[in-house]
């Protein structure tokens, strides 16, 4: 761990000076205990609210991003989501903010650089996080306000929840369909088979206690919750007594803690909440094996091995056991051990017995619940061969129980814990805010986060004072351990079409039910949630930044240095504050690589480091990467040309980050790699590496339906979006899934085809500029370490044939034309995207279109989309480098309504006088959050580096931005979005087929086939 500074920094300083039984905040706290944490440069303390026994801690820190997070154990009885209904609901009012949604109203009149709300399976919170004071207090206003004295309207709860309503809703006599924001999140949430298998795991592994129940919420059951159920729940749960409150950063706490007691906690006295302490799990007396039922997932290789199979462990109860802390820690240890990297034991027993496509949902150790576990298992495995499953598990920890680990693998995760400390990170208080919760809302210690370094040194002696050590602990929580479930999941194809089916079957039986008097009433509250959602919201009580005074002109300079190596080459240093560790990037030029090897591109960067080279294996490779380095690899992108002047360049990138001293073996590695990667000879590990890459491909279509939808609708009106889509999106999964189902065919098509990339890209002729950043003292050494590693490169890599068509002409060649395609897959909602093509960044109407993409989402699509439409999310957004503005929805139960949606927000920024002086400012807070988002050191000259964005760029740019009026963000929507017309994509639910088939769409399934008629 780096050693602390000579000087404390003001903010730590004025922390650790205080002292247990200290009185702030006029005698409303009392200090409990103090900690410095040199590790981290911080000093905490822990606080109690005197009169209602709240806690506090504060972590005192040189950082101007201050956090704040409050947070209330929640435990659910049953799968109704009450606590994650009211963590919503708790954000649609309050007694000093009465007006509909404050929280995304402050979403756009703060410049937060976090702010959420979330449930977790045992606590709720509500964290924010700011690098301005004035928003800083002013969020934590609104953030006291909501979650201590919410309104909980019925009316919110039925937008939020659910509700009945009829298709058309002052129509009685149309169809009755249940809707809600929170019951179509967890749709999405639950749609997929590693959803639904990973809550049957935490079901079966926790039979009574609060962690059996879905704390999101299930959708089966969501409808049953009533709106007393909630507001029954707050009473008792969001209390100061149950309450945990977190803060970080520079501000002073005195201040936060005095506006705390004034706005809320002295409101309250103090009562009894042991009532919800969790009770221990009670422990299994003997193994137990459960079968469930799992959807299939989305595209498959082979549909004879679809089940599920994971073998799952209860371990440490982190409130009551004496050494739990040590064993947590040595427990997180084993599980990297056990299942990180190819020379991880169970990849060795488990990946490469050929018997799945890849570990089980939930593998892993979790330690986030009051008692931690460890999962370990496969997918893809054929029914017959589940019990050999369970055997090679077994036999693996047997083994391990003999042998022990070697002491070379638990020191390379020991460095891995030395990178992670020394990092620097712009989100390391909200890390710390998260991660103290678990264990501090059961009265455990709120520190665990910070206490990494100090219990690897703990873990190190205990290793050295017992050479039997890991035996001992695997033998403990292992293989003597009763409380042991075996979950096997039995894919059905048709698992979310039945629960389609078992919905309308629900809702028709309500309707046969429902009198005259009842019929009235849901079109009667239908028509009044609508008349609220459309009415004017004073959201000017409310308080917010003003631009003028929160938003400097000037850019942030980073000074980087542009200079050449030794070798002539372009290279860009950062002298900037990492913290003793430094970063390396060089760029190789593809943009004439053969167009054929185009969709292997992807695989080359995800591959190059994983097979091995001509001076060690595989797993000796991935080891010593471990032990000397923060990770090297590879990635592909595009440099565009900032005002479209010049052709995209496509190049792959490749990267390490190593601590200073072993900056040498860093670039060695890198060398290895760039120079003797072991494209051929390698079948059985590459057959693995594709079956795995096809398998998560595959599960993955429905949870990532967003950025599909998004990249196919772009794909078909701009180059570089189409060329991202050939790598990475639908066609690549399909790709992938005929690889693996080709096997040696497949390994034999991709080795040819990596190798021919490698012997293009990876030489001197192709590189196009290098990076280093690091703490000044390092910049120069690791500049010559970089010179070397080119030096190592071939002098010239090989070149397409003449007549051979090549990437950088198939880019020029491109002629788009808006397309309108729905992918089917397994799923209960969808995911919509209309793309426009627009200007490059440049342009002086670039700017415009940034705004007016914050503008539409805030004031138009969230209201129409979410609110009214009932899916979890929907906006626009301008790419600026790319030239595409995008509309889209997430977890939508809609498609060609939202389609039409689409449309009207179009003529609604076109119209005069919609766009006003105030929707601009709250446009600007919300576009400046992003573009002055904190960057960590390593980051900053990093858009330089890849997209030779320099500062006068940026500069442009951002004047533009604060120079915008409403009438040119009108202009702009008229120009490209009104009367245009946008390339449409739908991922989404099979049963919206014959309505988008009847409106002219393509219908294909996941791997791009026309959908058979039924």
């Amino acid at each position: 761990p780096v050693p602390a500074p000579a000087a404390m920094a003001p903010a730590v300083a004025a922390i650790a000076a205080l002292k247990p039984g200290a009185k702030l905040a006029d005698g409303a706290f009392e200090v409990l205990a103090v900690n410095e944490v040199p590790e981290y440069n911080v000093a905490c303390v822990e606080l109690v609210h005197l009169k209602t026994g709240a806690r506090w801690m504060h972590c005192g820190a040189d950082d101007s991003n201050n956090v704040f997070n409050v947070a209330f154990r929640t435990t659910p009885t049953d799968d109704t989501g009450v606590a994650h209904i009211l963590e919503h609901t708790a954000l649609c009012g309050s007694d000093r903010y009465p007006i509909r949604d404050p929280f995304f109203n402050m979403l756009r009149r703060s410049l937060s650089t976090f702010m959420n709300a979330m449930t977790a399976a045992d606590f709720t919170c509500y964290p924010f996080s700011t690098m301005n004071e004035t928003d800083y207090y002013n969020l934590l206003g609104v953030y006291l306000d909501a979650a201590f004295f919410p309104k909980l309207s019925r009316e919110d709860f039925l937008q939020e929840g659910h509700r009945l309503e009829f298709k058309d809703m002052e129509d009685k006599n149309t169809q009755l369909e249940l809707k809600g924001v929170v019951f179509n999140e967890m749709k999405g949430a639950m749609g997929s088979q590693a959803a639904r298998f990973n809550r049957a795991l935490g079901a079966t592994l926790f039979p009574t206690s609060t962690y059996h129940h879905n704390s999101g919420g299930d959708p089966v059951s969501i409808p049953t919750l009533t709106h007393e159920d909630l507001t029954r729940f707050h009473a008792t749960h969001y209390h100061p007594s149950n309450a945990r409150v977190f803060t970080y950063g520079d501000l002073p706490l005195e201040r936060t803690l005095a506006k705390s007691q004034e706005l809320a906690l002295g409101k309250f006295d103090r009562i009894d909440v042991s009532a919800l302490d969790v009770a221990d799990e009670r422990r299994l007396t003997a193994p137990v094996k459960v079968e469930v039922p799992v959807p299939a997932d989305p595209v498959v290789p082979d549909p004879n091995k679809q089940s599920v199979v994971s073998v799952a462990y209860l371990m440490v109860n982190q409130i009551k056991e004496k050494e739990a802390e040590l064993e947590n820690f040595a427990l997180t240890v084993a599980s990297d051990l056990l299942l990180n990297g190819p020379q991880a034991y169970f990849h060795e027993t488990l990946l490469e017995s050929g018997l799945g496509s890849g570990f089980a949902p939930g593998t892993g150790y979790s330690s986030s619940r009051r008692e931690t576990s460890f999962a370990v298992g496969l997918k893809g495995v054929a029914e017959a061969d589940v019990p050999e499953v369970e055997a090679k598990i077994q036999g693996t920890l047997e083994r391990i129980a003999k042998e022990g680990f070697p002491k070379e693998r638990v020191d390379a995760v020991m460095h891995q814990v030395e990178l992670g400390a020394a990092k620097v990170s712009t989100n390391f208080g909200l890390g710390v805010a998260f991660g103290a919760m678990g264990t501090w809302v059961h009265g455990g210690d709120g520190m665990k986060p910070l206490k990494i370094p100090a219990l690897a040194a703990k873990l190190q002696a205990a290793i050295d004072a017992d050479s039997e050590y890991w035996q001992k602990l695997i033998q403990r929580r292992f293989l003597d351990n009763s409380h042991r479930v075996t979950l096997v999941g039995v894919a059905d194809k048709d698992y979310d079409a039945k629960l389609e089916e078992a919905e309308k079957k629900k809702v028709a039986e309500i309707e046969t039910s429902l009198t005259e008097e009842r019929k009235d009433a849901i079109v009667k509250e239908a028509v009044a949630l609508r008349a609220s959602q459309d009415g004017d919201q004073n959201a000017d009580i409310l308080p917010t930044l003003k631009v003028s005074e929160a938003v400097p002109r000037e850019i942030k300079h980073w000074n980087s240095s542009i200079t050449k190596t030794s070798g002539g080459f372009d290279l860009q240093i950062d002298a900037q504050p990492t913290n003793g560790i430094t970063f390396a990037n060089l760029l190789l030029d593809v943009s004439d690589l053969p167009d054929r090897l185009v969709p292997y591109l992807d695989l080359f960067a995800y591959f190059v480091t994983e097979l091995g080279t001509k001076t060690m294996d595989y797993k000796a490779l991935a080891q010593e990467e471990k032990l000397k380095t923060g990770g090297i690899g590879a990635g592909v992108d595009v440099q565009q040309s900032l005002d479209a002047s010049a052709p995209p360049r496509v190049y792959v990138s490749l990267s390490g980050s190593a601590l200073d001293r072993n900056v040498p073996a860093m670039f060695q590695l890198m060398a290895d790699v760039a120079t003797g990667a072991k494209w051929v000879g390698e079948d059985a590990r590459l057959g693995l590496l594709l079956s795995r890459r096809a398998a998560s491909a595959g599960a993955g279509v429905s949870q990532n339906g967003l950025s599909y939808a998004k990249g196919l609708a772009n794909a078909s009106i701009d180059p570089v979006a189409a060329l991202d889509y050939r790598t990475a999106g639908l066609p690549h999964v399909a790709l992938l899934q005929r690889l693996a189902r080709e096997k040696e065919a497949g390994v034999e098509e991709v080795s040819a085809a990596l190798a021919e990339i490698a012997a293009f890209a990876l030489a001197r002729n192709r590189v196009m500029r290098c990076r280093i950043s690091a703490k000044p003292e390092a910049c120069d050494p690791a500049v010559k370490q970089m010179e070397a590693f080119i030096d190592a490169l071939p002098l010239r890599g090989a070149h397409a044939v003449d007549d051979e068509l090549t990437l950088a002409q198939s880019l020029a060649s491109f002629a788009g034309s808006p397309s309108k395609n729905f992918v089917a897959t397994p799923t209960q909602t969808n995911y919509c995207a209309a793309s426009y093509l627009t200007v490059p960044y440049s342009h002086p109407d670039s700017a415009p279109l940034f705004l007016l993409g914050q503008a539409m989402s805030t004031s138009f699509l969230h209201r129409e989309i979410r609110e009214k439409g009932g899916a979890y999310g929907g906006g626009a957004s301008a790419a600026p480098v790319e030239g595409v503005f995008v509309l889209s929805s997430y977890r939508d139960p809609n498609t060609l309504a939202t389609v039409e949606t689409f449309e009207k927000a179009a003529a609604w920024a076109a119209k005069e006088g919609n766009l006003t002086q105030e929707i601009l400012e709250e446009a600007w807070l919300k576009a400046f959050k992003a573009i002055d988002a904190p960057l960590a050191p390593q980051s900053r000259g990093a858009s330089l580096f890849t997209n030779l964005m320099d500062d006068e760029s940026r500069q442009l740019f951002r004047d533009r931005l604060l120079d915008c009026t409403p009438e040119r963000m009108r202009e702009c929507a008229e120009k490209y979005l009104v009367g245009k017309t946008p390339a449409l994509a739908i991922v989404g639910n099979p049963a919206s087929v014959p309505d988008v088939k009847k409106a002219g769409w393509t219908c294909v399934d996941a791997e791009g086939n026309p959908l058979k008629e039924e």
